[in-house]
């Protein structure tokens, strides 16, 4: 990943990348070493009654616990779900619809930096399903306009708490969650 603020986006006028950093301004041809930005903003501390029966850094909702990445902790789809198991706990799945609804309003207070989460829906044989051992995938609220087939795994917009389909490569932030 690259440091804190920085962006690498392809310039069809050098036909080459450039980097651009939005807190500064900058904007360089090669990549910026990470002594350069700063590491971005720390992880918004869980409070006591947020956390409940949960480990630390772990927030309690409905009988569950969920740890939201830090801003700069950022996975492809596999590499999310690795390090929920690390985490010991598994890739956000929705048991209950207001579940993405409650993640979005934590969002509102916690710095991520992306504008998507993971979570462990994924299309298979042509269907969404949460996987082996969760409930069905049953009326899921999607962004408008999607599922387009962009891809293969299940994202939400943090900004309206709808799913969308995302390519599985894409580095998003990542919600993990346990049973309390």
């Amino acid at each position: 990943g690259l440091p804190y603020g920085w962006e690498k986006k392809f310039d069809a006028k050098i036909n080459g990348f450039i980097y651009t950093n939005h807190v500064t301004g900058e904007t360089r041809s090669s990549p910026p070493t990470y002594g350069s930005s700063g590491t971005g903003p720390a992880p918004v501390q869980v409070s006591a009654r947020e956390q409940g029966s949960c480990k630390p850094g772990w927030r309690y909702a409905f009988n569950f616990c969920y740890y939201i990445s830090a801003f700069a902790d950022i996975q492809s789809h596999s590499g999310a779900q690795a390090a929920c198991k690390q985490q010991g706990g598994e890739l956000f799945w929705s048991q209950f619809v207001f579940e993405s609804f409650f993640l979005k309003k934590t969002l509102q207070t916690v710095k991520t930096s992306t504008h998507f989460f993971w979570t462990n829906g994924e299309k298979h044989n042509g269907k969404w399903d949460w996987g082996t051992g969760h409930p069905a995938f049953t009326n899921p609220k999607w962004t408008s306009g999607q599922p387009d087939g962009s891809g293969t795994c299940l994202a939400v917009y943090t900004h309206t708490g709808f799913f969308d389909d995302q390519p599985c490569e894409t580095q998003y932030n990542y919600v993990c969650k346990t049973k309390a």
